[in-house]
């Protein structure tokens, strides 16, 4: 018996996610920063926000830390292997909440033997174009396990 196709692809770092997460994090330090209260506790909770930022740019924008995904496998059955820059692997399964949309794809996953969810934003930018509608369109039409009709 032949095995489901799947498709792979290689993540590349983002401009469009690190605008993103640069502008969502700017807004929200200064939402805090405005904020009635302790001028420490709104420096304390600022200065988290930063840290946080430069976390997600590295990790989502930039992809250079050792935890982050730099390549997908997806099967047609919707098991997908992330692959991380450390060499690591993660098997887990494409959860019905994924949004699949033209110019932004959520991915939401639960790994094999977790009860916990995460999520993965793919745009535009991050994969070859080709590379990108192909994983949306096997996204829309894969099927969960054999017993679903076709």
């Amino acid at each position: 018996m032949e095995a489901p196709p799947s498709l792979r692809m290689e993540l590349h770092p983002s401009r469009l996610a690190g605008a993103f997460i640069a502008l969502t994090h700017l807004a929200t330090a200064a939402l805090v920063a405005w904020l009635a209260g302790s001028a420490a506790v709104r420096a304390a909770i600022v200065i988290a926000i930063g840290a946080h930022a430069l976390r997600a740019l590295r990790e989502s924008s930039l992809r250079n830390l050792q935890s982050s995904i730099v390549a997908a496998e997806l099967h047609i059955d919707r098991r997908i292997t992330l692959f991380r820059r450390d060499g690591g692997r993660v098997e887990a399964r494409v959860h019905a909440d994924a949004y699949v949309g033209e110019r932004l794809v959520t991915l939401v996953v639960r790994r094999s033997g977790s009860w916990r969810s995460c999520a993965l934003w793919l745009l535009p930018d991050m994969a070859a174009p080709d590379e990108l509608r192909a994983f949306r369109v096997l996204l829309r039409m894969g099927r969960e396990g054999e017993a679903r009709p076709h």
